[in-house]
């Protein structure tokens, strides 16, 4: 191989890893994990003053409704991974901060941009109405 070859060569390798990284998804959200956090009274401002983008699944362990949000948030946590920051406080576990938004009726799914609530869902609602609320945050 002589030396034009051998520069054709590393160029292509190096062109073909910069298109693989281009194609990587970019992190924009470094506690957006793919999965669905436990939040507590003690660490829900703390949390989400580090987001951007984040939604939080306020839930009951007793609520039928709130077992049916739960997978749907945690498939859109793991396609939504680097973007947005997913959630969840049980309200009865957390009554100071369940206190603070007013809560007396759950899921309530509340969307948050940069540290501040913007957006919220009442009750179960279509797939949807979740990917609108988190587009929505994006922009």
């Amino acid at each position: 191989m002589d030396d034009d070859d051998e520069l054709a060569l590393i160029r292509r390798r190096k062109m073909e890893a910069l298109m693989r990284r281009a194609r990587e998804p970019k992190v924009q959200e470094p506690l957006a994990n793919g999965r669905t956090n436990p939040l507590t009274d003690g660490n829900f401002w703390s949390t989400l003053r580090q987001t951007r983008a984040a939604v939080v699944d306020v839930y009951g362990e007793w609520c039928g409704p709130c077992k049916a949000v739960a997978p749907i948030l945690e498939e859109l946590a793991q396609q939504y991974a680097g973007r947005v920051f997913f959630g969840k406080l049980d309200i009865d576990r957390n009554p100071r901060t369940t206190a603070q938004f007013g809560i007396r009726s759950v899921p309530m799914v509340i969307g948050f941009k940069n540290g501040r609530s913007a957006l919220s869902l009442l009750g179960l609602r279509p797939h949807a109405d979740y990917v609108n609320m988190i587009e929505r945050l994006l922009k």
